[in-house]
């Protein structure tokens, strides 16, 4: 049985078109990190983690990856004691730097969500500093937010939203990993309830401040949802007239010179007068 041109053509056409499809498919599927500790377009939730006694605070993007973080599911500093006031200012950063820089979709919005609880003294002096959120992109503040009329000693649930554009469109591996900075000082207690004072307090006096991680028990959140998108494609010049830079620009060739080759044949074939069949005397 011999194949018709006509069938070539289709069959090569139709492969051609596969392989286009494929090549252009691939690199975003490659693109996305298959690493859980590393963020992608489909691993966009960065989680938080620490010691119990928050004096480390770490975050990655893998929803499981609490490994020495506190079994309770929250870490807690807790100043008393002598200590007058609640002094806390605690960074969280990645525990992991980034393989590849991390892209934001511009004009989309990062989601903020922090489970916390604080406790003072319901007094005012003039070193009081409200608690106060910072989005970090390595050293750098991308936004930052004060809380000043929280309820003390409850759980309380705070959620924002920071619009991307600007800075905060790239993050750099190895220097611009996102984390989050938790400040606040104010006026400690005593044990009657007294606000703390001068020389003369007797009582301990102190404050506590809790941040719940990823694993609590507690139905708390703290993590943030970042609108990861693919990097665009950065354009490498080449040469004039290079077109081998192309990827899969060798297959393409080789099938359409298949496709040429074909054509070719066939224009021959219509082209000629067929010769008659020749038949040997007996």
């Amino acid at each position: 049985m011999i194949l018709q041109i006509p069938m070539i053509r289709r069959v090569v056409l139709g492969i051609l078109a596969s392989m286009l499809c494929i090549s252009w498919s691939i690199s975003p599927i490659l693109a996305q990190s298959v690493d859980p500790e590393q963020p992608s377009p489909i691993n966009n939730v960065l989680h938080f983690w620490g010691y119990e006694d928050i004096s480390d605070c770490w975050d990655n993007f893998d929803p499981e990856g609490s490994g020495g973080s506190a079994e309770q599911g929250y870490g807690e500093e807790v100043d008393g004691g002598d200590a007058e006031r609640l002094e806390v200012d605690i960074t969280c950063s990645m525990k992991f730097n980034f393989d590849e820089n991390m892209f934001l979709n511009p004009g989309m919005k990062i989601v903020v969500e922090v489970g916390l609880r604080v406790d003072h003294a319901e007094a005012e002096s003039e070193e009081d500093e409200d608690l106060t959120i910072s989005l970090m992109k390595g050293g750098d503040a991308i936004d930052s937010r004060s809380f000043p009329n929280i309820d003390t000693d409850e759980d309380v649930q705070l959620k924002w939203e920071v619009d991307v554009g600007g800075n905060s469109t790239w993050w750099n591996s190895s220097k611009g990993e996102p984390g989050l900075r938790f400040q606040i000082s104010k006026t400690g207690w005593d044990a009657s309830g007294t606000p703390c004072s001068g020389a003369l307090q007797v009582l301990k006096c102190g404050g506590s401040f809790r941040l719940y991680f990823s694993n609590n028990q507690d139905g708390m959140r703290t993590q943030v949802d970042f609108p990861i998108g693919e990097a665009p494609e950065i354009i490498v010049d080449e040469e004039p007239g290079d077109e081998s830079a192309l990827p899969g620009f060798e297959l393409v060739t080789g099938l359409g010179a298949i496709l040429l080759a074909g054509d070719a044949f066939s224009r021959g074939s219509r082209e000629r007068p067929l010769t008659p069949p020749r038949f040997l005397e007996p």
